[in-house]
């Protein structure tokens, strides 16, 4: 039977990270790369970034739509080359479109998607993150837990203060314990 490995003790690389504390989303990017880096630093974790894949997949289409209308403008000028530039500026927008539902719907705030294998199971961890309405010194942290056909999610509501000291600085210490609790509760949950 496997067992969580998660630990909160992780080393410092670059010291401490000291933010603007009324900055929103300075505050909500500090503590998700903090996140991100507990979650790199487990045993037998590794990151995948298929979402993030997508999104530069459906942006690379955009982009290319953009550059051959103005290729095709360059070699054929104007009058010549009215049809392709409507073409390639619709589908231009349709591209942002898809891109925008994606990033919607799809990605949902996801910062870190981690696959971790222990004893020939894999694991699939996603954490999500966001802001409460009319409530900006709560984080929002959500984490799901995939094993096999069975996803389990877990939504915490933290104030912020509890993460970040007078000054601005994260006090990582804590961040990473009530991380390491969360993880090896829902680890222990996957078990029942």
């Amino acid at each position: 039977m496997s067992e969580s490995s998660f630990t909160s003790k992780i080393t410092e690389e670059n010291g401490e990270t000291k933010i603007d504390k009324w900055d929103w989303n300075a505050l909500k990017n500090a503590l998700d790369d903090a996140g991100r880096k507990f979650l790199t630093n487990q045993k037998d974790c590794v990151e995948t970034h298929s979402l993030m894949n997508g999104r530069l997949l459906i942006s690379t289409i955009a982009v290319l739509f953009s550059l051959y209308a103005i290729g095709y403008d360059y070699l054929y000028p104007f009058p010549e080359s009215k049809l392709v530039i409507i073409v390639c500026v619709f589908s231009y927008f349709v591209s942002v479109g898809i891109l925008t539902l994606y990033t919607s719907f799809i990605e949902k705030g996801c910062f870190a998607q981690i696959v971790q294998k222990l004893d020939n199971n894999t694991y699939y961890w996603n954490f999500f993150s966001k802001q409460k309405p009319h409530k900006e010194n709560f984080y929002v942290l959500t984490i799901e837990l995939q094993h096999g056909n069975k996803v389990i999610r877990k939504i915490v509501e933290q104030s912020v203060a509890k993460y970040f000291d007078v000054n601005g600085v994260l006090v990582e210490k804590n961040y990473y314990s009530d991380l390491e609790k969360f993880c090896s509760q829902m680890f222990n949950e996957k078990r029942e």
